[in-house]
């Protein structure tokens, strides 16, 4: 069952996804396949630590302003490492 599942996966996506999103060779310079990449992989860690530091941060204070002072500075945090740098 398993092995239907994974088949009928692979299927849809050659049947649905565009010739340039099928290709996931890591290409440092092409916007898909960057994601692909050693050092972009190394940048989505720092951005799950992150994350998961001030999820704890809100949980340990609740408040409404609270948790927005802390979840837009993360954001922009995120956003300037997984786009911003190279």
């Amino acid at each position: 069952m398993r092995y239907l599942m994974t088949l009928i996966s692979i299927m849809l996506k050659i049947k649905w996804q565009p010739d340039w999103m099928q290709n996931q060779s890591p290409e440092a310079n092409h916007f898909y396949r960057r994601t692909f990449t050693r050092s972009y992989r190394t940048k989505k860690r720092i951005v799950k630590n992150i994350w998961i530091a001030a999820g704890l941060l809100m949980l340990i204070n609740p408040v409404i302003h609270i948790v927005m002072l802390i979840a837009l500075p993360a954001t922009l945090l995120s956003f300037v490492i997984l786009d911003e740098t190279s």
